[in-house]
Parts: C-alpha cells; sequence; structure tokens
C-alpha cells in the first residue's frame, strides 16, 4: 500500500527530473549552434538558449515544490498522529483512574508544535509557488520577445498571430544542422 501511495509522486519527480535534464541538454546543444551562427540564426539561438535555461530553472523549482510539498504532508500527517495519540492517552488514562496526565499534556503540546512547523512548511511551499510563477511569467515573456525579434529579423509581422516559438523560427542553415 505504501508503495501506490508513493508512486504518483515518484512520477512526478522523475517527470520534473528528465524536464530539468532535457532543457539543460538543449540548451548546450544551442550554444554549441550559436558558435557557428550567422545573421538572424544568432538570435535565435541567443533567445532559445536563454528559454531553455529558464525551461530548467522551472523544472528545478517544480521539483523543490514537489519536495517542500511532501514534507509538509509528512509533517503534518505526524502532528496529527502526536494530537491523537495525546487524546488517546488521556482518555485511557482518565478512565483508568489515573489522575496524573503529564504524559498526555508533553504529547499535546508536542503535537500542537508539530503542526506549528507543518504550518510553516506549508508556507515556505506557498512560497515557492510564488516564485514559480515568476518563472512562467519570464518565460512567457522571454518567448514573447524571441518571437519578435526573430519575426523582425525573418522579415514577418510581428502582429500576426502568435504561433509556438519552434514554428516560427528560421530554418537552420545546413552546417548549423550538424
Amino acid at each position: 500500500m505504501r508503495r501506490s501511495l508513493l508512486s504518483p509522486t515518484i512520477k512526478i519527480i522523475e517527470t520534473l527530473l528528465s524536464s530539468a535534464d532535457r532543457s539543460y541538454d538543449d540548451r548546450r546543444s544551442y550554444e554549441k549552434k550559436l558558435e557557428k551562427a550567422t545573421g538572424p540564426e544568432i538570435y535565435k539561438y541567443v533567445l532559445l538558449t536563454n528559454v531553455s535555461a529558464l525551461e530548467g530553472y522551472v523544472a528545478q523549482a517544480r521539483l523543490q515544490a514537489q519536495q517542500s510539498f511532501n514534507l509538509s504532508r509528512f509533517v503534518s500527517l505526524a502532528g496529527f498522529l502526536i494530537v491523537a495519540l495525546a487524546i488517546g492517552m488521556s482518555v485511557y488514562l482518565t478512565m483508568a483512574g489515573n489522575q496524573n496526565l503529564n504524559a498526555a499534556y508533553l504529547t499535546g503540546v508536542a503535537g500542537v508544535l508539530t503542526e506549528f512547523i507543518s504550518g510553516v512548511f506549508f508556507f515556505l511551499y506557498s512560497r515557492t509557488l510564488t516564485q514559480i510563477n515568476l518563472f512562467h511569467d519570464k518565460l512567457v515573456d522571454m518567448q514573447k520577445t524571441a518571437l519578435a525579434y526573430i519575426s523582425h529579423a525573418a522579415g514577418t509581422d510581428a502582429h500576426a498571430p502568435a504561433q509556438p516559438l519552434t514554428e516560427a523560427l528560421p530554418a537552420p542553415s545546413a552546417e548549423t544542422k550538424a
């Protein structure tokens, strides 16, 4: 059962890691092509290099957010279990006639403290999501800028309906494909 609960999380982490690796490889490929580029291709490869670097940062931030959420969820569950244990201990000790509930109080305080720490972790997770949104906005702006530069360099209308960046790019020459 534990394996089935972790399976979606593991898949998400693997996807994010592969995305970060792919953007790193793309960036290296564009940098090599940039060395041989001339004319409008220089703009294309500079901007594609920047876009792939930003995509890598976004993937890393998403990975960090996923790990932060998993930690927050685990600590929150642990705090709940500690509070539940404190309630169970106090009920059991009261029913057993033991008036000394120090262990139950101590456990309850530990559970509340753990829940507070969990709240801090969720706050940090929220801040990470804010940073991801900022990165995403920069990525979109970068793609719009790249499209405008490339459209201008290719002599097309920059106000034409938007196309995906890879379709709007001029085709690399035969020597840059190698």
